[in-house]
């Protein structure tokens, strides 16, 4: 990532999941001005390729025309939703564009690495207000992407101010340490809060309850003591490396992961950073199945980082 500026890709339909994909990048642009800082946003639209080998058929050429009237429709559709979110200095070159692939998830990577994206910025392709649900291209993305991958709950395209705070999902793992140390990174470029989270669902009572029915309770007043005092070790290293922050801390519990990460007061002056799982393969996005839950259930905008990478400081 370069020091002086970042770039953004944004995955662009022009419809309402590439109008959130699109606000949540004009929100971190903005949040990157206000801090005299600045984020280029570019958009691609992936038109399907059914058959890859063309031919001299009339109804080929027909279908290739169709396909570029569509994507000639969709960057300016682009242009115009980018004009009402960002400035001119805000707007990559190409601002916006159409690419050609059988996989949108190949040509959206392919793209984000033609233009040096420093990630990739994908809207909810259905589900409840304030969620995330993943489609079949984010899917693919949050288990290969080489970069990382900003998520738009349905309805970000609502929020326009900038954020003004990094909560930063910290489980003490080596994997954990590229989210932590990316989030303070950024924390940094944008001169905004940093807080350190913590997460985990109270177990379920076992019947018959051989532990005793307070077992789980100790349990999980146990955890949150070790809890704390990791998320407190974690926040005296971030400070050594950035003395210009000052980490807060919050541990999140509860009987499900709902109640999880709604204890920890995720407010929309948040952006949820997490790190990806050790099973995946290095520099990729690898979400884990605790990941995963708490994907599901953010109120608010996620930032995946790759296992391996650090954003620089």
């Amino acid at each position: 990532m370069s020091t002086a500026s970042m770039s953004a890709l944004v995955g662009w339909l022009p419809d309402d999941s590439g109008h959130d994909a699109l606000g949540l990048a004009a929100r971190m642009a903005t949040t990157a001005r206000a801090a005299g800082g600045a984020m280029t946003v570019r958009t691609c639209t992936v038109l399907p390729r059914t058959w890859p080998f063309p031919s001299m058929a009339h109804v080929d050429a027909e279908y290739r025309r169709w396909l570029e009237e569509r994507g000639t429709d969709a960057a300016a559709r682009a242009d115009a939703a980018m004009a009402d979110l960002l400035t001119p200095a805000d707007l990559g070159s190409p601002s916006a564009f159409f690419a050609e692939n059988a996989a949108e998830s190949a040509a959206l990577t392919a793209a984000a690495a033609t233009h040096h994206a420093d990630l990739v910025v994908l809207g909810s392709s259905d589900g409840p207000d304030d969620r995330f649900t993943p489609g079949s291209t984010s899917e693919t993305l949050l288990h290969s992407s080489a970069v990382p991958l900003a998520l738009a709950p349905r309805g970000a395209r609502r929020r326009t101010d900038a954020v003004s705070r990094i909560s930063c999902a910290y489980t003490g793992t080596p994997e954990a340490k590229d989210a932590l140390y990316s989030a303070a990174a950024l924390a940094v470029r944008w001169n905004i809060a940093l807080r350190l989270v913590a997460f985990a669902p109270r177990r379920s009572t076992t019947y018959p309850p051989f532990g005793g029915y307070d077992a789980e309770d100790l349990v999980t007043s146990q955890w949150r003591e070790q809890a704390t005092e990791m998320l407190h070790s974690a926040a005296s290293d971030v400070t050594s490396a950035y003395p210009a922050l000052s980490p807060t801390c919050a541990v999140g519990s509860g009987g499900d992961w709902q109640h999880v990460v709604d204890s920890v007061e995720l407010g929309p002056e948040d952006l949820l950073v997490l790190g990806s799982s050790r099973l995946g393969p290095l520099a990729r996005v690898f979400l884990g199945s605790t990941a995963s839950k708490i994907l599901r259930y953010s109120p608010v905008p996620i930032l995946v980082v790759p296992r391996g990478s650090r954003f620089a400081r």
